[in-house]
């Protein structure tokens, strides 16, 4: 009974709730919180120093900029963080500028080590008492490590980290160092940083002539420049300039009759202009764009670093290409906001050359479609999905075979530009005519998984969703840039070897050792034999295909590309494009172009005489046959590979050695230029445009690189003396655009650009201007209509000059056929959407909705440079050429 009495009472007692002391509960809040609050001062005081760790040998600079120069030693310019900003040094401004600064932002600054205690327990107290944040805790050296190393949100984490590289700062540089990054990198409002521009922008002069007063001015507008500037409110910056006085006194940098004496002066405000470093501002954005993806650099530290940044910028090169895209160089009915891009690299080295985003640099920056446009490339892809993977993987030559008839792919019946089927085709003829039916039996054979990691290899952003044949048509999701075609086609002129395109060269530091990045390797992607037998192909489209247009006189090699208006209600009835694109190469420059609208919409499009085998071109010969001009001509590697061998040197023309001295008051033999004949004009690709083409004959100046000056009058009777200069040209062709009609009288005249020298002009060439719209009569003189025997039809010429062929199987307009839509769900090789299309791919809208629609869905390639869109449901590959007699366009 007792037993059993006591197992009942175990029972009940393990029933009992166990109590636990809340002294205990409490211990063990405070040491989660405490280990918490461990955990997260760690966190920030390493995470502080792994910031100022990755700052480089040299550190930072006070007032000297990093400066940028290009391959040839010259200086582009300096790298400034923001859009204006003068850098200075301490030395060279007033001692007023540094004590009004100090005084009003930081009064103990000489006396702490990079955190004030006094200052931050003075900051609490004053703002508590006016019940508002009236005054801040931060030193000047604590606003230096925010600027530098953090971001401008206020949190507590970002304060412990700011204090730490604040102590750090102290540690490495001295008071005055940290001054002078200060007053560099603060904003002074209106979009300038740093008392350097803040001088140029409120009193039009250097920051070494700044008064007392305007020193204080500046030091008053400081904590809020936007409210106080003195262009806005004089008055409130007048208050402000008085406090800052004041507090020069509490510093014992003035005296009280001093601070009166210049209180009583007017502000004297007198704005000037401040003016962004603008030079090449689209490949200098790229190359902070560089240096914080390889160097791990923010902008804030390079501005101030004074680094040595060397590229492999070509500055012919970019200022054409630069001139020549802010020219008004479209046809006049082209929509307004018509858009280009251009870049290029060296195959040799990966270097970019030159680099440009846009016809215009917007103010503040914009998208560089150059290097981060997303377009859809059409046709200009096939060299790296179809062709070197035919060649690479299933041993073809550019001699062999692939037919060219009728196609169906689980319902998609894709078609040839001028729906005709050739049989069986040689694959450098399929090049040539740009033919889609052999491409996409080409792709079909390596197989699209093979096609898609060779392009990867090459640079091309391939990615899950371009896995159909559409692929072999220029079908991205996402799109690519110029530039990243640019690196593509470099393997080919160089025997295979791919190199991540870059611009930085090398990167020197202020004390002059060379900092170290991310390395950019080179990996050979394809055989030689590959490469040499793909530019065997492109060399015979630029020469007999579409992009006779860029055709230089040395050797090259090309492709181009024309991405059609998308399908769908929106654009039924509209003929035109929505981008062009020729990407051409000789071996030692790889050139892009592409040419088109951010947006593209029923009234933002293309007329059909903008496309691959015109406009870009013609950009490409202009721009790039400028930068080659006297340099050496160099041959494409051999199928071996190697280095490319100068097959011409420019000739360097030396006296011969006289017999005996000549007197020295004898002039030095000049230069016979050559005679400019057979000076002849025909229309141009647009209305209001004159194709000029020339001979020169005789000379002995030709060889050493002679130029030829193009001369334009409006007036009739006007000698070649009172004409005005149009350009200065490397050869024929050249075309001129004019904004009216009328008659027009133009001259050739060649000239030694090493002398100067002028020769003897050509005859007067007068030429009629028009401005019908395709279909009128061609200008020029004495036209008597199409019916004239001999006369080109509009259209019949575009910027190179080379008339098109007429007859099917010559480079002409390519006019993809839609096929009908095939049903249920689509087949491995058929587009995405179900909805098959006889277009090259790219060229489409979505099934269902407006082109905004889709762009939101991802969008159709070709409908700007960051658009994609699905497979087989954008922008066209096809090649229009130069339109014969009766040609039609889509």
């Amino acid at each position: 009974m007792s037993h059993s009495t006591d197992g009942t009472n175990r029972r009940r007692a393990s029933r009992r709730p166990v109590k636990i002391s809340w002294r205990r509960w409490a211990r063990r809040a405070v040491l989660a919180g405490a280990l918490a609050a461990a955990a997260w001062l760690l966190f920030c005081i390493v995470s502080a120093l792994v910031a100022f760790a990755a700052l480089p040998w040299g550190g930072l600079a006070a007032g000297q900029p990093s400066v940028v120069y290009a391959a040839d030693g010259s200086e582009i310019g300096p790298l400034t963080a923001y859009a204006y900003q003068v850098p200075v040094t301490l030395d060279e401004l007033p001692p007023a500028v540094a004590q009004a600064f100090v005084a009003s932002e930081d009064i103990r600054f000489y006396q702490h080590h990079g955190v004030d205690p006094r200052g931050i327990a003075r900051a609490i107290i004053t703002n508590l008492r006016e019940r508002a944040i009236a005054e801040g805790g931060s030193t000047i050296t604590q606003q230096v490590a925010r600027n530098t190393f953090l971001t401008q949100r206020q949190t507590l984490t970002r304060k412990v980290r700011e204090a730490v590289l604040a102590l750090l700062l102290e540690a490495r540089f001295e008071k005055d160092e940290i001054l002078a990054l200060y007053l560099n990198q603060l904003y002074m409002g209106h979009g300038t940083y740093g008392v350097g521009a803040a001088a140029r922008l409120y009193f039009n002069k250097d920051a070494s002539e700044l008064t007392l007063g305007e020193a204080a001015t500046l030091a008053g507008i400081a904590p809020a420049p936007e409210a106080f500037s003195p262009l806005r409110d004089p008055e409130a910056a007048r208050v402000r300039r008085d406090a800052v006085l004041d507090r020069m006194v509490a510093a014992g940098y003035l005296t009280p009759e001093e601070a009166e004496a210049e209180k009583a002066q007017p502000l004297a405000v007198s704005q000037g202009e401040v003016e962004p470093a603008a030079s090449h501002p689209w490949y200098m954005d790229e190359v902070r764009s560089e240096l914080r993806e390889r160097f791990g650099l923010k902008a804030e530290q390079v501005a101030l670093m004074g680094l040595r940044i060397h590229t492999g910028m070509d500055p012919v090169l970019q200022e054409a290409a630069e001139a020549l895209l802010a020219e008004r160089i479209f046809p006049a009915n082209t929509p307004d906001g018509v858009e280009a891009a251009f870049a290029a690299v060296d195959p040799r080295s990966g270097d970019v050359l030159a680099l440009v985003g846009g016809r215009e640099y917007p103010p503040g920056g914009g998208l560089n479609r150059a290097s981060r446009g997303r377009v859809s490339p059409g046709s200009v892809l096939k060299p790296v999905v179809v062709y070197a993977p035919a060649i690479e993987y299933a041993g073809m030559t550019p001699e062999s075979t692939v037919l060219d008839e009728p196609l169906n792919v689980n319902g998609w019946e894709p078609q040839n530009w001028d729906h005709q089927f050739r049989g069986e085709v040689t694959l450098r003829e399929a090049a040539r005519l740009s033919l889609n039916i052999p491409a996409i039996r080409l792709m079909d054979q390596v197989g699209v998984e093979r096609a898609r990691a060779f392009a990867k290899r090459l640079g091309i952003p391939v990615t899950d969703a371009d896995r159909g044949l559409t692929l072999a048509l220029g079908a991205m999701a996402e799109g690519v840039s110029p530039l990243e075609l640019a690196g593509a086609y470099q393997a080919f002129a160089n025997g295979g070897t791919y190199r991540t395109p870059h611009l930085i060269t090398m990167v020197e530091t202020a004390d002059g050792r060379v900092l170290r990045g991310r390395e950019v390797r080179a990996r050979q992607v394809m055989r030689p034999e590959t490469a040499h037998a793909v530019t065997d192909m492109l060399t015979t489209v630029v020469q007999q295909g579409t992009g006779t247009g860029a055709l230089l006189d040395r050797p090259m090699a090309g492709k181009t590309g024309t991405v059609e208006l998308p399908q769908g209600d929106a654009f039924a009835g509209l003929s035109g494009n929505s981008a062009a694109w020729f990407v051409g190469y000789t071996p030692d420059v790889v050139a892009s172009v592409w040419v088109g609208y951010d947006q593209v919409d029923p009234t933002h499009y293309l007329p059909p005489e903008v496309n691959g085998s015109t406009y870009p071109t013609w950009i490409w010969r202009q721009v790039v046959g400028t930068a080659l001009a006297g340099r050496p001509v160099l041959a494409f590697p051999g199928p071996d590979g190697g280095a490319p061998q100068v097959v011409e040197s420019p000739v360097q023309e030396e006296p011969a050695e006289p017999a005996t001295p000549e007197p020295p008051a004898e002039e030095p033999a000049q230069p016979v230029l050559p005679a400019i004949v057979d000076l002849a004009a025909s229309p141009g690709p647009q209305p209001g445009s004159v194709n000029l083409t020339w001979r020169a004959e005789g000379g002995n100046a030709a060889a050493a690189g002679a130029q030829f000056r193009i001369l334009r009058s409006s007036a009739a009777a006007a000698a070649a003396t009172e004409a005005q200069v149009v350009a200065t040209v490397a050869g024929p062709p050249f075309l001129d655009v004019l904004a009216e009609p009328g008659i027009y009288v133009y001259w050739v005249v060649a000239v030694d650009p090493a002398t100067g020298a002028m020769g003897q002009p050509s005859a007067p060439l007068p030429v009629e201007v028009r401005m019908e719209e395709p279909g009128g009569e061609p200008p020029g003189p004495g036209n008597e209509g199409p019916e004239e025997p001999g006369e080109e039809e509009p259209g019949d010429v575009g910027p190179g000059g080379e008339s098109g062929g007429e007859e099917p199987g010559e480079p002409g307009e390519e006019e993809p056929v839609t096929g009908e839509p095939g049903s249920g769900e689509p087949g491995p090789e058929q587009p995405a959407n179900g909805h098959p299309s006889g277009r090259e791919a790219g060229e489409g809208t979505p099934d269902e909705g407006t082109p905004a629609e889709g762009a939101r869905a991802g969008g159709s390639p070709g409908q700007g440079p960051q658009q994609g869109g699905t497979p087989g449901n954008g922008g066209s590959g096809t090649e229009p050429g130069e339109k014969g007699p009766g040609s039609e366009t889509r």
